[in-house]
């Protein structure tokens, strides 16, 4: 792929004069000389340089102005050059006449620039991955053979590849997560994973944990120690004016900065301040990679999902995967490194290079399909107690939040793919103002429960990107923009595309990134990427359900026929027939007969059953307070504890939760050995079966 470089020298016979350059496929393709002072004949010498995609139409727009105290004054015409017509390594020497009196002498160059380093462009996993799991092997070793006696693996090519899986569901997810790790991490199961992957409130827990500065040298039970501490307070009453103002302001200085915002970076700040309030330092994911390093716990792997700002979910979506090395989507096979994330890349080069985003950004964006919700809520003046009875199963959550990013009538200006967020104040629009009255702190008054809820609202509307359609999804800058076909090793599915070269994905500017639940709420896609090969998958789901009875298996038929479609490994979901024999219970066994390659899934289901009698498996419940706490309801509790937008857990409610699942999870032990030990059974024999070839 070729790119363009132009060097420009200017010559002009009029007073106060500079010279605007403006080539609109190029990134930050605004340039400009400086104003020289009364002078006829100025000499800049200024140097300009310019990426550009040479399959494209690329077309150089010249100015030349005239400063004027009032405003400035166009002079003559804007002239063009079209730029097919320059040749590599061949100066080209222009002079532009403006009203037929002035001129403007550019010197053009083109050159070659090497070819892009700055991805990597493979369906392979990364080398930092591929050591991880060298190093993992011994661990898993060692662990599988301690937990499964004479059943554990012979040698290391016997080792089954384990995952772990949490779906979404808020802060609910989240807390019944981290009961779910204390049982794994006590039943030695944890030391048996390859990988956790997680979504949306799943991803809050892990990257909580991972994120610890002193894990893994701790029990996940401090974690969730200081989760039960940090969530006992509801954060809704953290949007105060002096908080507004102050994260407003960052927010408006990464927009100065060149980099697209939206209500997700404040959403971000909300959640992350309240789940990790009591770290001293911000942590960044790549600072994951020290947590990892020596391969003795997972690799962790987090996701959203790329839509488009004018396309249902439905219709089109793409899996992103994150982990502590490299972002990326597996569709493309084009990965970047975990600190480039945010930053401009054009043509596979890394062009504008910006700060790693806090964990807290990345919180919003895993879990944005709360920011949706929220701004709305907000936006209406409903109180923290309202919010949290907005009680809807995930079918239906998922039909709400299309509705709110892809509603029928109206067109966004903010979804125009101008280049106004690429050159810095001068594309600032709007900029924040703070009169005393936005200022003044509010009483904390349970009587105006919808106090807060207009105060943020009021500070939102001082920020009109906040309010659009496309500022309700994480936006970012396109890592794809101007690549070519020969850099995607995946094959474009034919209904989605006939030209590649046209594709909208690698043309845009910027890309939205939104709650992987609008999809399906389990981050199946991450763990059943071939090149991971996961023969085991542990997946617990917290997807919202209208009713405790109901069938709890929706999300997993969504994956079921995600993978179908393409072309992955998954075992048949015979939901119906598991359900009439087994009714509701805290775990079912799903698995392929017919194919030893094709993964199991042990499919955790939040529900209270055992857990209401037993306060551990087999030990029954004795005493009333013993039997009052396991007496519980979830998804039909009067309280709505539960509910997927409550972010307020009182100690009572996070410690039946909590124990509910750590229970559940220790209530299958058995069947995890056997399945884990069936993985061994099945690996071996796989290699007795090559090795007779």
């Amino acid at each position: 792929m070729d790119h363009l470089s132009i060097c420009a020298f200017f010559l002009v016979d009029t007073p106060d004069p500079y010279v605007k350059l403006f080539i609109p496929t190029a990134p930050n393709g605004r340039k400009k000389t400086q104003t020289v002072s009364n002078s006829k004949n100025p000499v800049w010498n200024k140097e300009f340089k310019f990426l550009i995609d040479k399959e494209l139409e690329n077309v150089l727009y010249i100015t030349l102005m005239e400063d004027d105290t009032f405003s400035d004054d166009l002079v003559g015409e804007t002239e063009t050059f079209p730029l097919s017509g320059l040749e590599i390594d061949r100066i080209l020497r222009k002079t532009f006449v403006f009203r037929q009196t002035s001129e403007v002498d550019i010197t053009l160059e083109l050159k070659n620039r090497a070819e892009p380093r700055d991805m990597r462009y493979s369906l392979k996993l990364c080398k930092d991955e591929i050591d991880f799991r060298e190093n993992r092997k011994p661990f898993l070793f060692q662990a599988m053979r301690k937990l499964l006696g004479p059943r554990g693996p012979k040698s290391m090519d016997e080792i089954p590849t384990v995952g772990i899986v949490g779906s979404g569901g808020g802060f609910r997810a989240m807390v019944g997560l981290s009961g779910v790790f204390c049982a794994l991490e006590d039943m030695g199961v944890l030391d048996c994973a390859m990988y956790a992957a997680g979504l949306s409130g799943s991803t809050w827990y892990l990257s909580t944990l991972y994120s610890h500065p002193e894990f893994p040298n701790i029990h996940p039970k401090k974690v969730m120690e200081q989760l039960r501490q940090n969530v006992q307070h509801n954060w809704i009453w953290m949007l105060t004016p002096s908080w507004l103002y102050k994260h407003i302001q960052i927010i408006h200085q990464k927009k100065i900065q060149g980099q697209p915002i939206s209500f997700t970076d404040f959403f971000g700040y909300l959640v992350g301040e309240t789940i990790l309030r009591d770290r001293k330092n911000i942590p960044k994911l790549s600072d994951q990679r020290g947590a990892v390093k020596h391969g003795n716990v997972p690799l962790p792997l987090y996701t959203c999902v790329h839509v488009k700002n004018d396309v249902s979910a439905k219709a089109y979506n793409e899996w992103m995967e994150f982990s502590p090395y490299e972002i990326g989507m597996a569709k493309y096979g084009t990965f970047m490194k975990t600190e480039d994330f945010g930053s401009k890349f054009f043509c596979g080069h890394l062009h504008t290079k910006y700060p790693e985003p806090p964990l807290e950004y990345l919180q919003g964006i895993w879990g944005s399909a709360f920011t949706i919700l929220l701004q709305r809520m907000l936006g209406e003046g409903q109180a923290p107690s309202a919010i949290r009875k907005f009680r809807r199963s995930s079918s239906s959550m998922r039909e709400d939040l299309h509705k709110i990013l892809y509603p029928d009538n109206g067109h966004d200006d903010e979804e125009s793919d101008s280049e106004d967020e690429e050159h810095g104040v001068e594309g600032l629009k709007e900029v924040p103002v703070f009169d005393e009255e936005d200022m003044e702190e509010p009483k904390e008054d349970h009587n105006d429960p919808g106090l807060l809820g207009r105060i943020a609202q009021r500070f939102m509307n001082k920020f009109p990107v906040l309010q659009t359609r496309s500022g309700r999804a994480g936006r970012v800058h396109n890592y794809l923009r101007g690549l070519g076909l020969a850099f995607a090793p995946v094959p474009f599915e034919s209904e989605d595309v006939t030209d590649t070269a046209d594709h909208p994905t690698l043309k845009a500017k910027r890309i939205y990134l939104a709650d992987s639940g609008l999809v399906f709420n389990s981050p199946y896609p991450l763990v059943i990427r071939p090149q991971r090969g996961c023969d085991v998958l542990l997946s617990f789901d917290f997807s919202a359900r209208d009713k405790e009875i109901e069938m709890p298996f929706e999300e997993l038929l969504l994956a079921e026929e995600w993978a179908r479609k393409n072309k992955l490994k998954f075992p048949p979901i015979n939901a119906e027939e598991q359900y009439q024999k087994h009714g509701l219970k805290e775990f079912y066994v799903f698995s392929d007969p017919e194919d030893p390659e094709c993964p199991v899934v042990i499919h955790f289901v939040l529900m209270n059953g055992s857990f209401k009698d037993h306060s551990r498996p087999g030990v029954p419940r004795k005493t009333s307070s013993e039997k009052e706490f396991g007496a519980f309801a979830i998804f039909e509790d009067p309280d709505n504890h539960y509910s997927t937008f409550n972010f307020h857990y009182p100690h009572k409610a996070f410690d039946r939760l909590t124990q509910l699942m750590e229970f559940n999870t220790l209530l299958a032990k058995e069947t995890i050995k056997d399945v884990i030990a069936d993985g061994v059974r099945r690996k071996r024999q796989l290699k007795a079966m090559r090795s007779s070839r």
